[in-house]
């Protein structure tokens, strides 16, 4: 039996779906989760929402959410109100480790969290997190945030 051929990979992933990412894909992605992290941290709700497919598929778990929020308009409710109970608010993510697959990725890593709320309350978590995006026409766009509290 002939060894496998290197030349036949590209044909092969062609074939079976898995088409391998660009190679700035991983550096568009990372730029996205950045976009993401900066919105949050200006409390900046227009920038939020860019960030985002507006659909009914995307969805949110909040280190407090007691179930997933579906769809695009229960995504948007649950930032709407940001500014309002925070004074100040920053998050970024500690080495986020990113998968593509064609055209969704994913980043996983630790989210730290620092925010003064409204009535004065400090908080300053630490949470497990995944973001998963969508590349629509051309942009990477946010359809699923999940961050839950370290223990």
């Amino acid at each position: 039996m002939k060894p496998f051929s290197r030349s036949l990979l590209p044909l092969l992933l062609v074939a079976f779906g898995a088409v391998p990412a660009r190679a700035d894909d991983k550096a568009d992605v990372l730029a996205a989760n950045t976009q993401v992290e900066e919105a949050f941290s200006k409390l900046d709700v227009k920038a939020i929402e860019a960030t985002w497919a507006q659909d009914g598929s995307v969805s949110v778990i909040h280190p407090a959410s007691k179930a997933p929020i579906l769809g695009w308009e229960a995504v948007q409710k649950s930032y709407a109100d940001h500014p309002v109970r925070y004074k100040d608010f920053s998050v970024a993510m500690d080495n986020p480790q990113v998968t593509i697959n064609g055209d969704v990725a994913w980043i996983v890593g630790i989210e730290k969290v620092n925010a003064h709320r409204a009535n004065g309350d400090v908080l300053d978590i630490s949470a497990l997190a995944t973001n998963i995006f969508e590349k629509r026409g051309g942009k990477w766009l946010l359809v699923h945030h999940h961050a839950s509290r370290m223990p």
